[in-house]
């Protein structure tokens, strides 16, 4: 409350009052706690008895003086609305020191305040510059009189006291600055850790799901050769969703990070329209989405996959950014000389990103970009999104930017190298499936993709023997069983997989052919970093059958 009287004894108050509730929530009645101001002024007394020149008094965030000590007759009962404390704590300082005239006595001192908790109380301190200067004259006059050795020794000893505070304090700074380093650190493992587990579910449900798909492929393949003729409305329907299905287990991986890198050619005409119904649900509806590509923009060489999720990270900080609802632009055009930092304008291409949301603070700006640096609250963001967009661009000698401005939005520009324009070669995509002629020991433990390679592998002019473990393959082989190419899926049951089972091979017998087939697309690198062949789940039957030819070619060369 503000400043109170009694209405029997006179005497000034502080009232405190705060609600209570029962055991089940509901609203019993206030507890109201009166005390004496009278207690602060005897207790403030006490506590400056030893310093006589310093005031304390006891304020409330709008002015009003509780209690003070000394008692100042005539002095105002508030403080001034224009005097130095109340100008300071307007702008939002909970403590200060400062100097200036008080408003109490209307002498030059030096005053500080700090709030009381979390209560609209301040406790404020005051000492007159001019007793301060009387009581400095005072001592030094007593000092001198004593000795200017005594003296010496005791500004020294001042002064060495004063640097060791300093030095206390710097040390105490760097402490807390480490703990809340650590603190991070330990809420970006947290987060790291929490995305390994996410990669690592997303990485198995898409190996069983490219599974589902290469069995529907296979078959929709068979069909096709079968029956050309027949349902091709719905056939055609059916091979566009499982294209969709197989672009979304893509998706899912490129956002759990297990997704390996291929540069591809990729046209922004084409490639970056479609990239709206990968943001749109991210969005929602409340944000207007505007994707737009300029007819001149030069192709770029990246993983789409890559590009992809790095839209979709400044998509949904963007929708994070306008919980209202706002707009969100993704544009595209060669860069300009300048935007560039080249001499010909072509070399690189803007990808614009620009929303109209709360914006960035000024004094963040330059940490955004760094992993698991996050504006948001806790457990809201990783931190991770801006980081993967800047090393996606480091990564492909480009750079990114970013400028905001608090209230009116973000916006960030990738800056991307150019690549020259590739002549379709629509031959070269459709190559004619000839015969191959070959024995092909094939080593899969899933028994509906078994039985839909088999007859895609008898019409590429194979013979095919099929077995569901990697020992029975291995009894085969050690038999004497000599396939052309032995083709193996990567996960298999038992104590060896398919890897184990490629390593084997090559060392009991060199020059066998060894095809390997995986649904998990982190294995692609490490399996060609060992040097064997391997196909992602699901291929094509023309992926299949051009990756059994360059084989034979090989081993026919060799």
């Amino acid at each position: 409350s503000k400043p109170l009287v009694t209405r029997t004894t006179k005497e000034p108050v502080l009232n405190l009052s705060t609600g209570f509730y029962d055991h089940e929530g509901r609203f019993a009645g206030v507890i109201n706690v009166t005390l004496l101001t009278s207690y602060f002024r005897g207790y403030y007394s006490d506590l400056v008895a030893d310093d006589p020149g310093l005031a304390v008094n006891l304020f409330r965030e709008g002015g009003e003086i509780y209690t003070r000590w000394p008692d100042i007759a005539g002095a105002p009962d508030r403080l001034s609305p224009q005097g130095p404390v109340l100008t300071h704590l307007r702008t939002g300082e909970e403590s200060a020191q400062l100097r200036g005239i008080s408003s109490v006595n209307g002498e030059d001192s030096f005053l500080a305040y700090r709030r009381v908790n979390n209560y609209p109380l301040y406790v404020g301190t005051g000492m007159s510059l001019i007793a301060l200067r009387n009581d400095v004259l005072t001592e030094l006059g007593t000092l001198f009189a004593m000795g200017a050795l005594p003296v010496a020794a005791l500004f020294l000893t001042a002064t060495l006291a004063l640097r060791n505070a300093r030095t206390a304090l710097q040390t105490m700074e760097s402490l807390e600055k480490e703990i809340e380093t650590r603190h991070r650190a330990e809420e970006a493992l947290l987060q790291a850790q929490k995305l390994e587990a996410l990669g690592r579910l997303t990485g198995g449900v898409a190996h069983d799901f490219n599974n589902a798909l290469m069995v529907v492929s296979n078959n929709l393949h068979l069909i096709r050769r079968a029956a050309p003729g027949v349902a091709t409305k719905q056939v055609d329907s059916i091979a566009r969703a499982v294209k969709s299905a197989t672009n979304l287990t893509r998706q899912l991986l490129a956002f759990s990070r297990r997704q390996p890198l291929v540069a591809e050619h990729v046209v922004l005409q084409e490639k970056l329209p479609s990239i709206k119904d990968l943001v749109s649900p991210a969005v929602g509806s409340q944000i207007q989405l505007d994707v737009q590509v300029d007819a001149a923009t030069a192709p770029v060489t990246l993983d789409l996959a890559e590009l992809e999720l790095a839209l979709l990270n400044l998509a949904i900080n963007a929708r994070d950014a306008m919980p209202k609802g706002g707009s969100l632009s993704i544009m595209a055009r060669n860069a300009t000389a300048a935007e560039a930092g080249t001499s010909t304008p072509t070399d690189m291409v803007l990808i614009d990103v620009q929303d109209s949301g709360t914006g960035i603070a000024p004094e963040l700006i330059s940490k955004v970009f760094e992993p698991f640096f996050t504006t948001k609250a806790v457990g809201e963001g990783t931190g991770l999104g801006l980081s993967q967009v800047y090393g996606m661009c480091q990564r492909l000698n480009g750079r990114a930017e970013i400028s905001s401005e608090l209230g009116v939005g973000t916006r960030v520009r990738l800056l991307l190298p150019a690549a020259a324009p590739q002549v379709q070669q629509a031959s070269a995509s459709h190559p004619t499936l000839a015969p191959l002629g070959k024995t092909v020991l094939m080593v899969e433990d899933n028994e509906e993709v078994a039985a839909s390679l088999v007859p895609i592998l008898e019409s590429l002019g194979c013979r095919v023997t099929h077995v569901d473990r990697t020992a029975k393959a291995r009894q085969l082989l050690e038999r004497g069983d000599q396939p052309d190419i032995v083709l193996s899926d990567v996960v298999m049951p038992g104590d060896m997989d398919g890897v184990g089972l490629a390593q084997y091979i090559r060392q009991t017998w060199p020059r066998q052919q060894l095809l390997l087939m995986t649904g998990y697309a982190e294995q692609l690198d490490s399996i060609r970093g060992l040097g064997f062949e391997v196909l992602p789940k699901p291929c094509t039957p023309e992926m299949l059958y051009t990756a059994l030819a360059k084989l034979t070619r090989a081993h026919s060369q060799g």
